[in-house]
Formats: structure tokens, C-alpha cells, sequence
């Protein structure tokens, strides 16, 4: 091969290197979509030990897709709706808190954290301002005027349509899906060690906090 065809398919290499290789790399992000409820004790422990915990180390090959909805129920009342929810009216309230706070802040760090607190603190709407604190979230005020009005009851109607069609309907919360897909296995695999789930379905390499 002569000197220039030689240049030629070195360069052809570099290009390679530089374009087809780094896809590898920057797969898509795993997507990992729950439906939960406020004073599920099963839910409660799923976000506190395992969904908060993971995205904090894998958001970056990781999206969250949370719907704070569960085995509830609603009924149009005028503008709004009544709901009943499988704990009670104060797990209505946190559910309609939590969807709320997911349209009033936009920082999604921010909105992680404050669901967190909620989670863990296990006692609805009354850790609200507190968990808002300790989150940097300052707009609480705006979120507790939507939950406790028709604003709030629309967003969360609306959380209930978008958990309609899922198939298999949900029996169980948390009820969790990789990249839309649900199987049992998956599920059970999830609650128990959802980093190992969200690293093997990951397409690209695997981040150091995989081996974690």
C-alpha cells in the first residue's frame, strides 16, 4: 500500500474512533417508571432504600418516570373529583401533594429529594413544609394551595389516566417498569436490588457506581 493510502485508511480509522465508538458510550438512559402511593409501607421502603439511593448514583444512565397514584379511585365532582385511595383519605391528600410538588418543581434533584423526605417521613401532607426545607424547594406555599384545591384534584385525575391503560393493570405498589416493559421478575428483582436492574439493561459501559 503506498504512503498516501496508507494516510488514508488511518484517517478513516480516526473517524471511526471518534464517531461510531463514543455511541457506545452514550447509550440512552434507562427508563424506570413507578406507580406509588404516600403510606404504602411496600412503596415507603422501595423509594427511601432503593429508588432514591440508586438515581442519586445512576442518574446519569437513568430516568425516573413516578406516578403517585396507586390502587385508587376517582369520581368527577364538578370541576374536580373525590377520590379513594387504598389507605385512606390522608394518603389522597400526600398522593395529591406529591403530584403537586412534581408540577411546581421544575429542579428535579430538588422535587428527588422532597419526595424522599415525604417517603421516609411515612406521615403524608403534615412533613410537607418541613420536607420542603430540607429540600430547598422555597414555592411550598404554591404547592399546598393546589393540593388543597381543584388545581391539585385535576393533576392527580389526570396521574390516574395515565395509569389506566398500563397492562397487566396494576395489582401491587410500588408497580415498577424498565424501559415500559413489566414482568413479575422484574418487579420482585427491582424492590429488592434495582441498581443491578438499571446496570443490566444499560446498553452502553457501565458506570463505576454499577459495581457498587
Amino acid at each position: 500500500m503506498s504512503t498516501a493510502g496508507a494516510l488514508h485508511s488511518s484517517y478513516c480509522l480516526l473517524l471511526l474512533a471518534l464517531f461510531i465508538v463514543p455511541s457506545a458510550w452514550s447509550a440512552e438512559p434507562v427508563k424506570v417508571s413507578v406507580y406509588y402511593e404516600t403510606l404504602c409501607p411496600d412503596s415507603s421502603r422501595f423509594f427511601v432504600n432503593q429508588l432514591y439511593p440508586v438515581w442519586l448514583d445512576l442518574k446519569d444512565i437513568m430516568t425516573n418516570d413516578i406516578n403517585c397514584y396507586g390502587k385508587a379511585n376517582d369520581t368527577s365532582v364538578g370541576d374536580g373529583y373525590t377520590f379513594i385511595c387504598q389507605h385512606g383519605p390522608d394518603e389522597c391528600e400526600g398522593n395529591m401533594m406529591i403530584t403537586c410538588a412534581k408540577s411546581y418543581i421544575p429542579d428535579e434533584d430538588k422535587f428527588m429529594a422532597f419526595s424522599n423526605c415525604i417517603m421516609d417521613r411515612f406521615v403524608g401532607t403534615a412533613a410537607g413544609q418541613e420536607c420542603a426545607q430540607e429540600a430547598g424547594v422555597t414555592n411550598f406555599s404554591e404547592i399546598e394551595i393546589c393540593y388543597t384545591s381543584v388545581e391539585g384534584q385535576q393533576l392527580l385525575h389526570q396521574v390516574g389516566l395515565l395509569q389506566e391503560p398500563l397492562d397487566p393493570q396494576i395489582y401491587y405498589v410500588p408497580w415498577i417498569l424498565i424501559n415500559d416493559v413489566f414482568t413479575s421478575e422484574q418487579l420482585d428483582a427491582a424492590e429488592i436490588d434495582l441498581r443491578k436492574v438499571v446496570c443490566d439493561a444499560y446498553q452502553g459501559t457501565p458506570p463505576a457506581a454499577c459495581s457498587m
